[in-house]
């Protein structure tokens, strides 16, 4: 069970680090990275978007 708690965390740390690079290079070119977008990733790399009703 550790070892899958130490998997999870290097996947998390991994994409804070990379969404962070992603935000900055949008940034760098003038492109805006919406907040309202980005919430819907989820650090463990899922992507979750409200139901259309």
């Amino acid at each position: 069970m550790a070892g899958l708690n130490l998997l999870a965390a290097i996947v998390i740390y991994w994409n804070t680090a990379h969404l962070d690079e992603a935000v900055r290079q949008r940034q760098h070119v003038e492109l805006t990275a919406e907040p309202e977008l980005l919430a819907h990733i989820l650090l463990t790399g899922e992507y979750r978007w409200p139901k259309r009703r």
